[in-house]
């Protein structure tokens, strides 16, 4: 069983960094390709943290077919938030970046971190 937060987390700093690398050209992302192997629950997670996004501002997408969003790519609000550097966390540093640093190291308590920073930044 996964966790809810955990596969949010996971997901959506794995969309703002290839987002992020991919600006301004829209992207299809297949939700398969973003971590492997995906189980159905995470999988489901997975869906539905980019239709949050999606309703919160954060990106857009054309449309949805089979498991891909199509025509994907931040909106204005989520690549200024990439762009902000937080007073926290590694200063000097854009959110695009820890993100970047934080897959890397595939540290999960620091991508929870990285992620309710962004989070914060929405509101």
């Amino acid at each position: 069983m996964t966790n809810n937060r955990t596969d949010f987390n996971q997901c959506t700093a794995l969309i703002f960094e290839l987002l992020y690398q991919e600006f301004p050209r829209e992207t299809d992302v297949a939700v398969d390709d973003l971590a492997e192997p995906l189980d159905e629950e995470m999988a489901d997670n997975y869906f539905a943290t980019i239709r949050f996004l999606q309703r919160e501002g954060l990106i857009r997408y054309q449309k949805f077919y089979f498991s891909t969003f199509n025509g994907m790519v931040l909106t204005a609000k989520g690549l200024q938030i990439m762009d902000t550097i937080p007073n926290m966390i590694q200063p000097e540093q854009t959110m695009a970046q820890q993100i970047s640093n934080v897959l890397e190291e595939d540290n999960e308590l620091a991508i929870n971190h990285v992620i309710r920073e962004i989070i914060k930044l929405t509101g």
